[in-house]
């Protein structure tokens, strides 16, 4: 028996998995990891019978805020590779953040407004200033891109859909254990959090 953990029991992921953790955990540079993963993602994006209903919901009160839940899908033995739903109510942003893994994003359901940050380096110099607005995109159902820390790594999600969106995160960390950063984006100050999981715990440390 292996500590994996699967949160949804089906064929459809449990192939993908097995296909993302043969790619992950090979000897190839992350950019081509991505490119090989983009297929069998792509694929799982756009398969609507999968996922159940209550990893679509947006009942949770996370660290995100009220009316965002962190779902997790999938976990890895060694925590190097997580699949999630980040589910937001309609009208709904997430705070500005970071993920300080690489992986893929997509949009299972709804549509997003996304706000792309450029990283500071964090030096005291640049932690006072605010965060520079890279792109603002809209996402619709099917759309996915590639996070590459630190190039695009900091971003806020608003739902502008009527009903949640739900986006599908392939990282190649526990996104929901780690310590991480949210900004204010005026001031440019970070602070740490932890987004922790709606439906499942983190080790303690």
């Amino acid at each position: 028996m292996t500590g994996e953990e699967f949160f949804v029991d089906h064929q459809t992921l449990r192939r993908f998995i097995s296909v993302a953790i043969g790619i992950v955990r090979g000897s190839a540079e992350v950019r081509t990891k991505l490119q090989e993963l983009r297929a069998p993602y792509e694929a799982l994006l756009s398969d609507q019978d999968w996922l159940p209903e209550k990893f679509k919901q947006a009942d949770g009160n996370s660290t995100m805020g009220h009316g965002i839940a962190s779902l997790l899908l999938y976990r890895s033995e060694l925590k190097d590779l997580s699949l999630s739903t980040l589910v937001v109510a309609p009208g709904l942003s997430t705070p500005v953040h970071n993920h300080l893994a690489w992986g893929l994003v997509g949009l299972y359901q709804g549509e997003q407004e996304e706000e792309e940050y450029e990283p500071h380096d964090h030096t005291e110099q640049t932690a006072s200033r605010p965060l520079h607005l890279r792109k603002r995109r809209l996402l619709q159902k099917g759309d996915f891109y590639e996070l590459v820390p630190p190039w695009n790594d900091i971003h806020r999600v608003r739902t502008v859909s009527s009903e949640p969106s739900v986006s599908l995160h392939l990282l190649a960390n526990d996104i929901g254990c780690i310590l991480r950063q949210k900004f204010d984006p005026e001031s440019g100050r970070a602070e740490p959090f932890r987004s922790g999981w709606s439906n499942a715990p983190c080790e303690e440390r």
